[in-house]
């Protein structure tokens, strides 16, 4: 055990090395891993560079007080979207600015999504990222806290997950019991192929063994192990990457890295320092395209418009955003039965305080979502209602609904006991971007999500509001008092879709700007092939949540370990391959 009084290994700017094996920019969800596994032996020297700060804190680590709607926003970057005409307002986006990333902040949400989709993966030009391939990567790095089925999980990893203990508020019992009435089967495993597609059961989170949060800075990069490995690697934090330098090599059209062009938020000081090996941008789907467009590698068009000269043009950079849009139904309900009494009433926070301390139970645990529905529309009749209790695997969900014992909406009701259901948008057809409003790598994105700007998404809302007003309808006759409070006016289609356009949030589910895929010379094409390498380049990589081709029917923490855990192996693998024919 290390003494309590040792802190965290920091490096300034002008303490670095000049020169690093590999450089890995963003010190997030997939950046921590990715420093871990690089510098597991001694052969190899890494400098992560993280934007944010590494805030470790005891409320950094609780999970209530360290999610997005309830921290103090010092892990979280926030920005505004352009405005959405479908929605008449513009979107406030979070994610993560933090070592550690999106897991400091998120709800801990553990979903490795299913195999079929990572399947269509490999199927769409994409050669190792089937299901068989992708499962090792889950496995490797968790630790599963509960008994379960030693082919489907790992008890030995690092990065620790459970599913939920006891519900903490009456509402989600209902929700399971209307579950069943509807005729949505039961999920005992959301991780497991094995389990039907579709219905209802318990989410996993990512919360250790003291029921902390458990991060990928925590699994990965605790103190012990940094100081361990202090000789060869370098954590450079609240600093930027502002450019890449490049050039060309063999011939027309190829490309190397040679290093990264940084900054200090503290002092605004500069350096330069080179990449022997790699570079790899783990930086998310916003700041992975933002560096590579200031580096002249993007839409020609958009870099010549912002005075950037172009090195390489590849349409895809910044375009495909995808992100899962939600739409809540809220209900009334009485005040012990919300998490809203944690925020009204003082003294119930002193007591779940206790609880947590003492037991590591009670409403610290951020119990505010424990279930989750996963339902198809095409499954679905006019009512909303399943046509069938056949159970089929054959179909992908399309819709996810979360039970929140709270109204989940952007701006929620804090004044009285509330209940809502979020519907989730699983596969939008409806694409953004993320653009450069300048040269300056201090001015902000110009991000447009376009929610909505495809027609197509508004039939599987419209089917998961009708099932949701049915679970409603279910719930009331088990007795349980809910009271329409955020609700549509009607169920015909054109109630339903002003409704979707009114009750609605981003799910912070951001990815695909960076997406994988051949290069098609179009916005809809790839920009990094099956090794991850962004084409033209043999030694610049992305790795993180906007290489996924298209936005998983999931929740994308567990997804973006893995990209990350394969992203290693081939790194590792690649540079054991010339070690050892002498390159």
């Amino acid at each position: 055990m290390w003494p309590f009084s040792l802190s965290y290994p920091e490096f300034s700017l002008q303490e670095v090395f000049e020169e690093y094996d590999y450089i890995i920019i963003g010190g997030g969800t997939a950046g921590a891993v990715l420093a871990n596994r690089l510098t597991t032996n001694g052969d190899s020297t890494v400098l992560l560079v993280e934007r944010g700060p590494v805030a470790d804190s005891w409320a950094s680590r609780v999970p209530l007080l360290s999610s997005d709607f309830a921290s103090d926003g010092s892990r979280t970057h926030k920005v505004s979207s352009v405005h959405q005409g479908s929605l008449g307002r513009s979107i406030e986006l979070f994610t993560g600015s933090v070592l550690g990333g999106t897991s400091r902040m998120n709800q801990m949400l553990y979903g490795r999504g299913l195999a079929t989709e990572y399947n269509a993966w490999r199927d769409a030009g994409n050669p190792g990222w089937g299901w068989d391939d992708m499962k090792p990567y889950f496995l490797k790095s968790e630790r599963a806290l509960y008994p379960c089925d030693a082919n489907i999980h790992n008890t030995q990893g690092e990065w620790c997950n459970r599913p939920s203990e006891a519900l903490a508020f009456p509402g989600f019992s209902h929700v399971l019991e209307a579950s069943k009435a509807a005729g949505l089967p039961n999920i005992s495993d959301i991780n497991s192929p094995e389990q039907p597609v579709v219905g209802c059961g318990l989410l996993h989170f990512t919360r250790d063994q003291h029921q902390h949060r458990s991060s990928t800075y925590s699994a990965f990069l605790p103190l012990e192990l940094v100081v361990q490995r202090t000789s060869r690697l370098h954590i450079l934090t609240n600093t930027e990457a502002i450019k890449l330098r490049t050039r060309a090599r063999l011939g027309p059209g190829r490309f190397l890295v040679q290093g990264v062009e940084l900054k200090s938020r503290a002092d605004a000081k500069q350096r330069y320092i080179q990449a022997r090996k790699e570079v790899i941008l783990c930086a998310g789907p916003f700041g992975s395209p933002h560096v590579l467009m200031l580096s002249g590698i993007g839409p020609a068009r958009h870099l010549q418009e912002k005075d950037i000269s172009v090195i390489r043009d590849i349409p895809a950079v910044g375009s495909n955003l995808g992100d899962h849009f939600g739409v809540s139904v809220a209900f009334e309900v009485p005040m012990a039965h919300s998490f809203v009494s944690l925020q009204r009433r003082p003294w119930i926070f002193i007591i779940e305080l206790f609880k947590y301390l003492f037991f590591g139970t009670g409403m610290l645990l951020a119990p505010v979502v424990q279930i989750v529905l996963f339902a198809s529309s095409l499954l679905l009749d006019e009512k909303g209602l399943p046509k069938s209790t056949e159970i089929r695997q054959d179909i992908l969900p399309d819709i996810e609904i979360m039970p929140m014992a709270y109204d989940s909406t952007d701006n929620p009701v804090t004044s009285r006991g509330m209940f809502s259901f979020l519907n989730v948008l699983l596969h939008p057809e409806s694409k953004g971007t993320v653009r450069l409003s300048s040269a300056n790598p201090s001015d902000p994105l110009v991000i447009d999500p376009q929610y909505l700007t495809n027609g197509a998404d508004f039939a599987p809302l419209r089917a998961s509001l009708r099932l949701t007003l049915r679970l409603r309808d279910r719930m009331v006759e088990q007795g349980y008092p809910l009271i329409d409070f955020g609700v549509p006016d009607g169920e015909d289609d054109a109630s339903l879709d002003k409704f979707i356009c009114t009750r609605n949030r981003t799910t912070y589910h951001y990815s695909s700007t960076c997406r994988m895929g051949p290069d098609n010379g179009e916005e809809s094409g790839g920009v990094v092939n099956e090794e991850l390498f962004v084409h033209g380049f043999d030694n610049l990589r992305v790795a993180d949540s906007s290489i996924f081709p298209w936005v998983l029917g999931t929740h994308l923490q567990a997804p973006t370990v893995a990209v990350a855990e394969k992203c290693a192996d081939m790194i590792l693998l690649r540079h054991h391959e010339r070690n050892s024919v002498g390159i």
